[in-house]
């Protein structure tokens, strides 16, 4: 008798276990911390406390604006990342673009645009100095090659015209890699982060990084409130705002990564009118024919014939 008045009173109490004999309840999922983490190696954060100070702050002001706690981390790839059950995201913009599926809450900004110019920089001269010499990229492990030969070179360059490709952690170690150690003689980078280096050439724009919901099965309402506290969220950083989401640009680098073949334009020639008088020559006027002078025009005959 006493097992099952235990038993009843385990079930109006809701317990039942570490999670009660009906499962977890609302106040259970609720007080569940959610996770924010950040993989933007392309932003120039001055250093990996730098980036992780920023998504902690980022972290403080969505909880208080949506009311939910959240754990915070900081990620050396996308693959930790995915692995680490994450339910929201700072991911680098060719990452996004190279996943369009995921639910695109904002779009970071960088000194007021969602998007930066970016260019090819090196310690030689011109593209032809390049030829056979390593080119240091960020290696994000979200087709980087086809943003290198594709959307940074516009498929005009044969992949080997490098003779070796470097590939670095964050954005500040592959400027370094040329600049500082000269390991590499080229890089792309957005523009002005590549201090004392030459600008061979502009390569075209690139999105910033996008805050994503990756979970993709919370409530409606608690995504709208956290969309909400990031786009008005400040801060101070590398990242210097957010706005409203645009898929757009991501969608625009996702068609740049896949190559380009190029072939001659075919088209009728337009017709060529020729004026006659431009082929015509007119010959010079034939003077009139004199008429032969003669001394009889008529002849007598000798005699008269009867």
């Amino acid at each position: 008798m006493k097992t099952i008045l235990i038993a009843i009173a385990m079930i109006v109490g809701g317990l039942g276990g570490p999670e009660g004999l009906g499962g977890p309840g609302p106040a259970h999922a609720q007080s569940k911390k959610l996770k924010l983490g950040i993989y933007a190696p392309s932003v120039e954060f001055a250093s990996a406390n730098a980036r992780l100070a920023y998504v902690q702050a980022l972290g403080k002001a969505i909880e208080q604006a949506a009311g939910i706690e959240l754990e915070v981390q900081s990620y050396a790839s996308l693959d930790t990342l995915r692995k680490g059950g994450v339910d929201f995201a700072i991911v680098d913009g060719l990452c996004y673009a190279t996943n369009l599926g995921w639910r695109l809450l904002a779009n970071a900004t960088v000194g007021g645009a969602a998007t930066r110019p970016w260019a090819l920089y090196a310690s030689v001269p011109d593209m032809q100095s390049l030829r056979g010499k390593k080119l240091s990229f960020i290696s994000t492990g979200c087709n980087d090659a086809g943003f290198i030969d594709n959307a940074m070179l516009d498929s005009d360059v044969d992949p080997a015209f490098f003779g070796a490709r470097i590939g670095k952690s964050d954005l500040a170690a592959a400027v370094a890699e040329v600049a500082a150690s000269k390991t590499a003689q080229a890089v792309f980078a957005p523009a002005g982060a590549a201090k004392g280096l030459a600008k061979l050439f502009d390569t075209g724009s690139v999105p910033n990084p996008a805050f994503v919901d990756l979970n993709g099965k919370l409530p409606a309402a608690t995504v709208e409130k956290v969309a909400a506290a990031v786009i008005v969220y400040g801060g101070a950083g590398a990242i210097s705002g957010w706005t409203r989401p645009s898929r757009e640009v991501y969608a625009s680098l996702a068609g740049r990564l896949g190559r380009v073949v190029k072939q001659g334009v075919l088209a009728n020639p337009e017709p060529v009118r020729i004026d006659a008088k431009d082929v015509l020559i007119d010959p010079p006027t034939i003077r009139d024919a004199a008429l032969v002078g003669l001394r009889h025009h008529f002849v007598r005959p000798s005699q008269r014939l009867e």
